[in-house]
């Protein structure tokens, strides 16, 4: 009887998993549908720039395709000791010691393997394409992230906010390959992963799974990025908070401590950061958190509650003490000069090298509306509803969301970090503005269910038509704004000037660069402005004074003294560096040429002037007019094509926008 009992029970159960199968089958084909396009989405909003040409565009993507040939070419310890001769002439550039292996080891091993597949492409190929491939499975895995904090609803919403995100597009398009790309790739799955193998509801064995999964993304983004240390702080912030919420529960202490472990063990042998970093202020408080919690989780068990509260609130203080002492003993690194002015704006404004990189700019309301627009906003309503509705993954959410606001604004640059929980805030805000209208706007034949329906939520059929309406016209101007943004040339497309002239975007830069790798001589010496360093070197095969890492201030600095000195001034400079040409980038507009009309040396001469340790009222009056200082500087003689006797004018580009000239020594008398 017990057995014929058992038998019908589980009969009834099989029909009822048959009878919901095709549910959950259909339910899962309409999400990988959605899914499928928005990836779709991604791809085409990041490829759209092929229309201006198959370009590596910017400054830094150019130095990056430079390492990854290197590196295909010689091997992936080559790496490791490559002391790099044609910047920063003459002391040159160890590379290995001052860029990330994150980026070019990637591309490499896909060159590799697509190779190896039977694909024939060329590192330039895989270089071009890298950053779109980054972004669009960054998207992907922003899916599975929103489901995490929220379910599938927030992860699709999630996924389709990171495919249009403006600041992640600018990053992700076609030739933008960069740090970036996987910098944020990495934290987001570092973000995933960590959430995992907090969930209590997982058998500990995942839980320590997924907390080395973790910590190998949070290593990978450390051996990639700079901002790498931004997931480590939020990871150490949570941490603190969840005791704080009394949130915490003991796999926590398992899943920090192995993602810090294996993230920090991973940042000790990448040569750039190496023990120094480990040892910096940043990274012993991440360690002395994960001490502190390891105390808690002891404490609580042997002591009441008022006791517990107690010696915590008293070693927190003492680590807060002993951090402080050991940096002023010298035992343990200060945090780096750039990131303290990242948590601390105001000391931006006292370095004029720091201040002088447009994306090092602090943002303004503008600057973030105008990329994320209404996103935004839900963002904020996401953040509520969080926070309402506390648990640990939306705490995170939470956190991740308040403190990228915080140093977006800090530094324009870091709105990209931003584009994480700016996908998943808002779509978890969405998620909860839209439930009550979802629910009514179910259809009901019982005009009767349907009175008691509205009673219910406090809305209509009609009204949730009208708030779905409103939210689909609000979003519109954030996926035009994407799309504009997207279909953009990059700077070397069109010499960083986006304006036509002719018909067509001027090739100026891209002819100079062409004609200085033909026609120069080899062991030739080129002195630009340290922006152009990258672009010399990569394409133009020569040798520069200076490149975009801007490692050395006082070579910047005499680089700024050569262009704005008088001929007397520049030639003792350029003979103590053997320089033999000198480019100037002059980008104005031909029919007016007192109108700029681009990022040329003529709106960046007053940099020259301040990081050179001269007089900007030398250069320029009261009244904002040039002095004759500045109409006798080499910079301005060069660039008006009336030059001193030591330059002799050999190559000008269609539009007269780069003039390359040769240092002629023996036209001086000494």
């Amino acid at each position: 009887m017990a057995m014929t009992s058992m038998l019908g029970r589980f009969g009834s159960l099989l029909r009822g998993i048959s009878r919901l199968r095709p549910r959950l089958a259909r339910r899962t084909i309409l999400e990988a549908s959605i899914l499928g396009m928005v990836l779709v989405i991604a791809v085409v909003f990041r490829v759209i720039k092929i229309r201006w040409g198959t370009i590596l565009d910017e400054y830094d993507p150019l130095f990056q395709y430079r390492v990854t040939e290197y590196v295909v070419r010689n091997g992936y310890s080559a790496w490791f000791s490559w002391h790099d001769t044609m910047s920063w002439y003459p002391m040159g550039r160890d590379i290995f010691r001052t860029s990330f292996p994150g980026v070019p080891f990637a591309a490499a091993t896909a060159y590799h393997v697509l190779n190896a597949l039977g694909f024939t492409v060329s590192v330039y190929d895989v270089c071009l394409f890298f950053p779109v491939f980054m972004g669009v499975i960054t998207c992907g895995l922003m899916y599975f992230l929103g489901k995490e904090i929220g379910g599938s609803t927030v992860g699709l919403f999630a996924a389709f906010f990171m495919a249009i995100s403006q600041p992640f597009i600018g990053r992700t398009s076609l030739g933008f390959y960069d740090t970036e790309n996987t910098g944020i790739f990495c934290m987001t799955a570092l973000s995933l992963f960590f959430l995992r193998s907090i969930d209590k509801e997982k058998p500990l064995q995942w839980t320590a799974f997924y907390s080395v999964l973790s910590g190998l993304f949070l290593g990978y983004a450390f051996a990639s990025w700079g901002a790498a240390r931004f997931p480590a702080g939020l990871l150490t912030l949570f941490m603190v908070a969840s005791l704080v919420l009394k949130l915490y529960n003991r796999r926590y202490l398992i899943s920090y401590g192995l993602t810090i472990g294996v993230g920090y063990t991973i940042a000790a042998i990448v040569p750039t950061l190496g023990m120094n970093f480990v040892t910096s202020v940043e990274s012993m408080t991440a360690f002395l958190i994960l001490f502190f919690v390891a105390v808690y989780e002891v404490a609580s068990r042997v002591m009441d509650e008022r006791r517990v509260l107690l010696l915590m609130v008293s070693i927190f203080v003492l680590l807060v003490v002993a951090v402080f002492g050991l940096e002023s003993l010298g035992l343990i690194k200060p945090i780096g000069i750039k990131f303290w002015r990242v948590i601390n704006p105001s000391e931006a404004l006292k370095n004029v090298l720091y201040s002088s990189v447009a994306e090092h700019k602090r943002s303004t309301w503008t600057n973030f509306f105008g990329e994320f627009g209404l996103i935004l906003i839900l963002g904020m309503f996401g953040t509520f509803y969080a926070l309402r509705n506390l648990e640990s993954k939306r705490l995170y959410g939470a956190l991740f969301f308040a403190t990228a606001m915080y140093f977006a604004a800090s530094m324009t640059r870091l709105s990209l970090i931003l584009s994480i929980p700016a996908a998943i805030m808002p779509a978890y805000g969405l998620n909860e503005l839209m439930r009550p209208f979802v629910r009514a706007s179910s259809q009901w034949e019982d005009s009767r269910r349907a009175r008691r329906r509205r009673a219910a939520f406090g809305v209509g059929k009609e009204l949730a038509i009208v708030f779905t309406l409103f939210i689909f016209v609000a979003m519109l101007p954030s996926v035009w704004g994407s799309i504009e943004a997207a279909n953009v040339p990059g700077q070397l497309t069109c010499s960083s000037i986006f304006a036509y002239l002719g018909g067509s975007f001027p090739q100026d830069w891209p002819q100079a660069l062409q004609w200085m790798r033909d026609n120069l001589p080899e062991d030739a010496i080129v002195v630009s402005w340290w922006d152009y360093g990258y672009w010399i070197e990569t394409l133009a095969n020569r040798t520069t004074l200076a490149d975009g890492a801007t490692l050395n201030r006082t070579q910047i600095g005499n680089i700024g003294k050569i262009l704005m000195l008088n001929q007397t001034g520049s030639l003792p400079i350029l003979r103590k560096y053997n320089a033999t040409h000198i480019v100037v980038f002059n980008a104005v507009n031909p029919s007016n040429p007192e109108q700029a009309i681009g990022h040329g040396d003529n709106v960046k001469w007053s940099w020259m002037v301040q990081i050179g340790d001269m007089e900007l009222s030398d250069y320029i009056d009261e009244n904002g007019n040039p002095t004759d200082k500045y109409d006798k500087s080499t910079l301005y003689r060069l660039m008006t094509r009336n030059p001193d006797t030591a330059f002799k004018l050999a190559f000008a580009s269609q539009y007269n926008f780069v003039l390359v000239y040769k240092v002629d020594y023996s036209a001086v008398q000494t």
